[in-house]
């Protein structure tokens, strides 16, 4: 069994409605879908948590559109809420949900699908259900295989694979000398090469720092 790591940017026809408005809003970071019913058909049953901090806007757009058939919204502390969504798949949708739970396969939570438009998952399987599956997953702008490796226990199934946003941070953050011993830059460095705010590039980091954690000592 091998775990591997998938990273593809749906075109405008396959992105999901709810991921285009996390894409052209600011307020919202990403989505991560945590739970699903397994018994998939036309109806989908999902629990979201989304990073963002425009609660209403996020809710208005769910009763805006039209696949959503029903949803309930909880507000978490902090900067988060967690959403439970009954929807209808597209044709699209369909296609992609069946490409990744076929059998042989599982798919570790989350999915995350980010502000930049990608959507990354981690799946555990045989190595034929894994080619099967990238073979049948629609490329959009590019599928990316990110990581492959054996999968030999719970830290390599591990949810704690970081955002593109969390990657760039930890990337700037050992450029510029944060994570050297002694220190020889500071979070302002990465906030600079991220071209945010410096709360903003120190969040990055604690999550991203948080989730390698995690995944070292095999917890999600």
């Amino acid at each position: 069994m091998k775990s591997v790591r998938l990273r593809f940017t749906p075109d405008d026809e396959q992105l999901h409605p709810m991921h285009e408005f996390v894409v052209d809003h600011e307020a919202f970071e990403r989505t991560e879908l945590h739970h699903w019913n397994p018994t998939v058909t036309d109806r989908n049953t999902i629990v979201f948590e989304v990073f963002g901090t425009d609660v209403e806007a996020y809710e208005a757009a769910l009763a805006e559109t039209e696949r959503i058939l029903s949803y309930e919204l909880s507000q978490l502390p902090g900067d988060s809420f967690f959403i439970v969504v009954d929807e209808r798949l597209d044709a699209a949708g369909t296609r992609q949900t069946a490409a990744v739970t076929r059998g042989g396969l599982i798919v570790v939570p989350p999915v995350v699908f980010d502000g930049d438009g990608t959507v990354s998952m981690t799946l555990v399987g045989t190595d034929e259900a894994l080619q099967s599956a990238v073979e049948q997953l629609p490329e959009g702008r590019g599928l990316e295989v990110v990581r492959v490796r054996e999968c030999t226990g719970p830290g390599s199934v591990s949810a704690g694979s970081l955002s593109p946003r969390q990657r760039e941070a930890v990337e700037a953050a050992v450029d510029c000398g944060y994570y050297r011993e002694p220190r020889t830059g500071a979070v302002a460095d990465v906030a600079a090469r991220l071209d945010c705010s410096t709360s903003t590039a120190a969040e990055h980091l604690r999550k991203a720092e948080m989730k390698v954690m995690a995944d070292l000592v095999g917890r999600s």
